[in-house]
């Protein structure tokens, strides 16, 4: 039912013409840009995943 109301409805849409545009970067800009957001994203995973480790252990510890 919610799927229903929040899903994107591209048929009463007019469809955009398929061009790209043209890069305003150079192709170095841009991958060390995606270097940085990979290296960003990884470190806060796995300082997610560290935290959670270390949550599950306390818990553990906690409640046995």
């Amino acid at each position: 039912m919610f799927y229903i109301q929040l899903k994107d409805r591209r048929w009463n849409k007019p469809k955009s013409p398929v061009t790209k545009a043209v890069p305003t970067c150079k192709p170095s800009e841009v991958e060390a840009i995606n270097q940085k957001s990979f290296k960003f994203a990884l470190s806060k995973t796995t300082e997610y995943i560290r935290n959670t480790q270390q949550a599950c252990y306390l818990e553990f510890r906690l409640f046995s």
